[in-house]
């Protein structure tokens, strides 16, 4: 026997799937894979609807046992499982415990340790983004220890066990981003400051623990106070910038399908507002992200965005999903700027937004679903952005600062 803890976050638990009252169905346009068990089970059902659906629409293609076969969509790339009233006939006729391993686990993940398991869910159902930025207590992370039998410690000696260093830098950077201040800006300029901090001293916090701490409290200080961090910066730069930025990840995310053609029509109306041309002077694109800046601003006081908890709750789902750092505090900044290059997207998408509709629950739930498929579910994506970003940073990672001011 051996001790192992598990850490969930309160959203994970509350997590219920609304089925037909789902904003973006997961039933729909998505390769659907069936494992092997549930293949055999499905054709042979007694359920005569479930067994001739199977036999139609299950198409063999032997890539391992958990993915037995797909399930071939209708016209209207839609499950054929699906009834008219939009719920799951599996799940309807023959119980939850007949559903095949990919639809019984979407959206739950978790990222595993020798000694420890951190459960999540994926931001691409709207139902989880939701409770993540809805409920103010849905960061709220839940630590359990329990003993695990010999039989499993094999198991769980093959994965790597957490990197100290790393794991406490995440606790700073989680407190840093949970701190109180007048906005999430703020937050992030906090953490900016302390990984340079910490670069300052190569991550040695063995040696120096009492003057990081010093440091990490004179931010959380400056913060709870409020007394800003941000900085004036050249616009004309910051402008470059914000538009290289977007061009990135109009190429990259925005122009790639998904389940809901939100953000890709909707970053076309970003592109509308900016009415880039050869012509197009430094001046007029400052005043244009100005104005969208002082849009943001109204957002965050007098819509759904305005709890402080809503901003805060998305950076540090972020910052748990990802387990920020990871386990290379040498690609710290990058890991950053990733962060960032999100956060300025999704402030800049709805900020056009709200030109033309009123932003809602609704509307921040399905963004920010249809965003993370594209980002979240593409295995070659970030491989991808560091090119991009390589091609537009000069060389600094520390330039995604002009994307938060």
């Amino acid at each position: 026997m051996r001790h192992h803890k598990t850490v969930t976050p309160v959203f994970f638990d509350k997590f219920k799937c609304v089925g037909p009252d789902c904003l973006i169905s997961c039933c729909r346009s998505w390769k659907i894979s069936i494992d092997k068990k549930t293949h055999q089970h499905y054709l042979s059902s007694s359920n005569p609807v479930i067994a001739a659906i199977a036999k139609e629409n299950l198409i063999p293609v032997h890539n391992g046992k958990n993915e037995y076969s797909v399930i071939k969509l209708n016209e209207d790339k839609q499950c054929p499982f699906v009834d008219e009233n939009r719920l799951c006939m599996v799940h309807r006729d023959l119980g939850e415990k007949a559903l095949s391993r990919t639809c019984s686990t979407y959206p739950r993940g978790s990222r595993k340790y020798a000694d420890e398991v951190r459960f999540s869910m994926t931001l691409s159902c709207p139902e989880v983004v939701r409770q993540v930025l809805f409920d103010p207590q849905s960061m709220l992370l839940q630590e359990k220890t329990t003993l695990v039998a010999r039989s499993k410690v094999k198991l769980l000696e093959q994965q790597k066990p957490r990197d100290q260093v790393s794991h406490l830098v995440h606790l700073f950077a989680w407190n840093l981003v949970q701190a109180q201040s007048n906005n999430i800006e703020e937050n992030l300029m906090a953490l900016a400051q302390f990984i340079l901090y910490l670069q300052m001293l190569n991550f040695d916090l063995q040696n120096n623990l009492a003057e990081v701490e010093n440091f990490y409290s004179g931010l959380i200080d400056e913060l709870q106070n409020g007394r800003t961090l941000l900085r004036a910066q050249n616009s004309a730069r910051a402008a470059s910038m914000k538009v290289d930025a977007l061009t990135v990840m109009g190429k990259l995310v925005a122009k790639y399908a998904s389940r809901d053609p939100l953000i890709s029509q909707g970053h076309l109306q970003i592109a509308d507002y900016l009415a880039i041309t050869p012509e197009t002077k430094a001046p007029a694109l400052s005043e244009k992200f100005a104005a969208l800046d002082q849009q943001w601003e109204q957002l965050c006081k007098n819509s759904c965005l305005s709890e402080p908890h809503v901003l805060r709750n998305y950076l540090l789902y972020k910052l748990y999903e990802s387990d920020f750092p990871g386990t290379n505090t040498a690609t710290i900044l990058r890991q950053f700027y990733r962060i960032v290059m999100d956060y300025f997207y999704l402030k800049t998408f709805l900020s056009v937004q709200s030109l033309h509709v009123e932003i809602d629950q609704p509307l921040v739930m399905k963004t920010i679903a249809s965003f993370s498929e594209k980002t979240m579910h593409n295995s070659t994506l970030n491989q991808r952005m560091d090119t991009a970003i390589n091609a537009i940073n000069g060389g600094d990672d520390l330039s995604c600062l002009l994307l938060i001011g």
